[in-house]
């Protein structure tokens, strides 16, 4: 009895240093899951940077995600007087599965936030930032990953979901965007 919880416990410790975006031990990039792809083409990058406008009821979230991707090879910053925006962040209310999606159309492209489930089931402060750090994901190019992969870019919110990228999405960012 005492070996077997000496082995859960240690699968547990090794899942949340995987899950951590603190861990150390460096990483290889998770896949995408099939049919997806990783391109800074697919991203609302524009040279180097992702100017966003906020109109958002969840300014906690999506000012924590543009905190939680800023990992030094693209820009994220607010939009100013002397630039245009690339990325506005959206609310909208529906029940149609999803905590939030990116949508990327000529010009500016948008992160929609759904109240629907934003203040009902994902409520809770973890899960809204996961949502936004999720959509900020795509919005830097990132595609979901299989959920066998520690990562915040997973296609479903989890219990205790990853609020900032994990060292594995840090990898596939800095494939992307070195």
């Amino acid at each position: 009895m005492r070996a077997g919880g000496s082995l859960a416990a240690a699968v547990v410790l090794a899942w949340g240093l995987l899950l951590s975006p603190h861990a150390r031990a460096a990483v290889d990039p998770a896949p995408c899951v099939a049919g997806e792809s990783e391109t800074r083409g697919d991203s609302s990058v524009d040279g180097g940077e992702l100017r966003w406008e906020d109109d958002s009821k969840y300014n906690d979230a999506l000012t924590w995600a543009n905190k939680a991707w800023s990992l030094g090879l693209v820009t994220i910053a607010a939009d100013g007087a002397g630039n245009v925006n690339d990325l506005e962040w959206r609310d909208y209310s529906k029940a149609d599965g999803h905590g939030g999606y990116w949508q990327g159309k000529p010009g500016v492209d948008y992160i929609y936030l759904n109240s629907y489930y934003l203040d009902g089931r994902y409520k809770d402060k973890q899960s809204r930032r996961h949502v936004a750090v999720h959509e900020l994901g795509h919005a830097l190019g990132m595609c979901h990953k299989p959920d066998t992969w520690a990562s915040v870019m997973w296609t479903e919110v989890v219990d205790n979901p990853p609020t900032e990228p994990t060292r594995r999405d840090e990898a596939n960012y800095r494939k992307l965007w070195r």
